[in-house]
């Protein structure tokens, strides 16, 4: 930076201020110091920057992948996607942090947060008393989670509207024609899931419909799993499949193909999708949609605001899927 002011004849402060942005300095001041820099080959030194400031300017993403090795699932990588975009053009950079569903990392996160290794953290799938969420907050880290829970008011967000989302699944396929709708969901001990039961007996009780509680299977979210559940509900009687995401699908699928042959075919499906893998599957599957791409630039967009101090009132949203029909 002194050399940079030395060639423009100016004062270092100057040169800073024009590379933070340009408070308070004109705007051909801070054209001319950029130019300089690039010429001269003025690299922000950033590992001087995290001893002076002590930041880091990393955001660590605690994400859930599933253990199947036979399918893959786009979720998660769909929401680092989102992520990167929205971090690309500045300093931070994200690291991942791959959480199975049977575990929620909470010790990996603790040594993050006793390292200081991170200025934020993004969480998923969250429980009702999810216990990383409550030691984030008695820590005072930065953070946000994709879902509620029952501490909410405490914490930043972004969530889907998901008793809309089944409430939605449900609606499409009661006006195709199905009576026996059976909802294939995650785990009850995940946060969204009771949202989603929820918007699965509206649309039923809006119909007239009564619900049958045997049409209502929670498993890990698995393509194995779906399949030997999907099996079952048919042998249940169900004529359509509420699925919570593209790997309950797939698996829901092949259990309907086993359980009715050739006439599978007129069997009845939605998804709560952030992707259009249903418009390849050869069959008409109604897609609730929201993108996994904006899911993780919304996430990124709310922690940065939180670590730039906004109040929690800003750092909450809940958005609504759409239906795209296929």
């Amino acid at each position: 930076m002194k050399s940079i002011a030395d060639e423009l004849g100016v004062s270092v402060t100057t040169v800073a201020r024009a590379l933070k942005g340009g408070e308070r300095i004109s705007a051909d001041m801070v054209r001319k110091v950029n130019d300089t820099a690039d010429r001269l080959g003025y690299v922000r030194n950033l590992d001087a920057v995290k001893l002076r400031t002590g930041q880091t300017f990393v955001i660590m993403a605690f994400l859930s992948f599933t253990s199947d090795e036979e399918v893959g699932d786009s979720g998660s990588v769909g929401l680092l996607n989102g992520i990167h975009q929205r971090l690309a053009g500045t300093e931070y950079s994200v690291r991942a942090t791959p959480v199975t569903m049977e575990e929620n990392g909470l010790e990996e996160l603790r040594k993050v947060v006793n390292g200081r290794n991170a200025d934020g953290l993004i969480l998923d799938h969250t429980t009702p008393d999810d216990e990383r969420v409550r030691f984030l907050i008695e820590e005072g880290i930065p953070f946000v989670t994709f879902g509620r829970t029952d501490m909410s008011a405490s914490h930043a967000y972004f969530d889907l509207d998901n008793a809309s989302v089944a409430y939605q699944g449900t609606r499409v396929l009661l006006d195709r024609g199905f009576h026996r709708i059976a909802l294939l969901d995650a785990d009850l001990r995940y946060s969204f899931t009771g949202q989603r039961v929820q918007g699965y007996r509206t649309a039923l009780d809006e119909a007239g419909l009564a619900v049958d509680e045997e049409m209502i299977a929670h498993i890990e979210m698995d393509p194995i799993l779906a399949s030997k559940a999907s099996f079952d509900l048919v042998q249940k009687g169900a004529d359509a499949i509420v699925c919570v995401n593209e790997l309950t699908l797939l698996g829901a699928r092949a259990g309907v193909r086993r359980a009715l042959g050739s006439e599978a075919e007129g069997f009845g499906y939605s998804v709560r999708s952030g992707t259009n893998l249903g418009a390849y599957l050869g069959s008409e599957v109604a897609n609730v949609y929201f993108s996994r791409l904006e899911a993780g630039r919304m996430l990124t967009e709310i922690l940065m605001k939180r670590m730039a101090g906004a109040p929690l009132g800003e750092c909450q949203v809940i958005e609504r899927t759409r239906l795209r029909e296929g």
